[in-house]
């Protein structure tokens, strides 16, 4: 018979269906972390030659989470030496990356498409009755972040931050570390007791434990944010506030795909709609519901 999740960790979980509008409570957190990428210093910097790295995160098990910037999409020139055009240019891009170890050896970069391979991984793992309950409660860390229920705000954040010098042949040494004072930031932070219930059913996640792939996720999401954000207000001739796009829309087709493993959804309209919405197929209210089950308040 399957466990019952314990109330205290219920409760840490359970929301009600969350609203994406402009006036929506995580709009301003969005946007807040948006400047708060916009703010930082780029002089000198360029990708793959000279780059930054922040200290977002340290988990539980000594993973190191690097905010990195600037990203590709900041260039201004393709390898081939070809000008690119300005309304394909992101410049506040960046990418996470993760040190699984104390060595300064990063984690390969983990695209969408290898998350959703983990994912998919994940769910065979989890042996026994619980499965189904553990992907559910996964399901639900997911729509949080998305609606950032579980972020909190760090009026001064403090983090380690160094330089990253790149060779021609792409291998690069890091250099120039110290200790910076960054503006308030809106940091994610998952309750510590539903990472550890799910972690003792599922502990590694790829190579990253379950407090990494989150954090991992939600640098992502962020840069989405960003990108979307700057395409909006700053490319395009009609500004308007991005919604779900970027962040939203990504973890609910996260969810989505969960949804698909639980039996909840069918294959056909993941690939119909990620066919229609060029790579997103983002969870359906009515979907959400199944999908995360009883950590969703209808009433």
């Amino acid at each position: 018979m399957e466990k019952v999740i314990p109330d205290e960790i219920r409760s840490k979980l359970e929301m009600k269906l969350q609203s994406a509008g402009k006036k929506a409570p995580v709009t301003k957190l969005r946007e807040s972390n948006i400047n708060w990428i916009k703010s930082l210093p780029r002089t000198g910097l360029a990708y793959q030659k000279k780059e930054r790295q922040i200290l977002i995160h340290t988990t539980g098990f000594g993973e190191r989470i690097f905010l990195q910037y600037p990203g590709k999409e900041s260039r201004t020139y393709n390898k081939d030496g070809k000008k690119r055009k300005k309304t394909a240019i992101r410049p506040w891009d960046f990418r996470p990356i993760l040190y699984t170890s104390k060595t300064d050896k990063p984690h390969r970069d983990m695209s969408f498409g290898m998350m959703w391979a983990t994912i998919f991984e994940m769910a065979k793992k989890i042996a026994g009755r619980d499965k189904n309950k553990i992907i559910r409660m996964f399901a639900t860390l997911l729509y949080r972040m998305a609606f950032m229920l579980d972020h909190v705000e760090i009026k001064h954040f403090r983090a380690q931050e160094r330089d990253v010098m790149y060779k021609r042949d792409g291998k690069f040494k890091l250099f120039r570390q110290r200790k910076k004072e960054y503006p308030a930031l809106f940091k994610y932070k998952p309750d510590k007791q539903v990472l550890e219930y799910i972690t003792k059913r599922c502990p590694r996640w790829g190579e990253m434990s379950l407090e990494a792939f989150l954090f991992y996720n939600e640098l992502l999401v962020w840069n989405e944010d960003c990108k979307y954000y700057y395409r909006n207000f700053h490319v395009s001739d009609d500004a308007k506030w991005i919604t779900s796009t970027g962040r939203i829309n990504t973890l609910l087709s996260h969810i989505r795909i969960l949804g698909y493993i639980l039996g909840d959804v069918p294959l056909s309209n993941i690939f119909d709609d990620f066919a229609r919405q060029k790579g997103i197929s983002p969870a359906h209210n009515d979907e959400i519901i199944r999908i995360c089950g009883k950590f969703i308040k209808t009433e």
